[in-house]
């Protein structure tokens, strides 16, 4: 996912060099070795992330009581969005 994204691009170029030190070695290495950690961050808060979504979505799909509630919540956010709209002067 961060392979298109500029801004991982940008981070890397601007951040990462003040943490090689050429006297430890290879900077190409270095580098590789700060975007190793990167990805292995990336996968672990994403996974944790993706794991808890399934656990609540489980737990909010079958509650009726949940279901009730955010479709109420959705219309209120729309009839708000509406009447904002409807209220909005050029």
């Amino acid at each position: 996912m961060n392979l298109t994204n500029p801004k991982v691009v940008v981070f890397f170029l601007a951040f990462l060099p003040q943490f090689v030190d050429p006297k430890l070695g290879s900077v190409a290495l270095q580098l590789s070795w700060f975007g190793f950690v990167l990805i292995i961050a990336t996968l672990l808060s994403f996974g944790t992330i993706t794991y808890m979504a399934a656990i609540f979505g489980k737990l909010l799909g079958s509650s009726t009581i949940a279901q009730r509630l955010m479709n109420r919540i959705t219309a209120l956010v729309f009839v708000s969005l509406a009447l904002r709209l409807a209220l909005s002067e050029r």
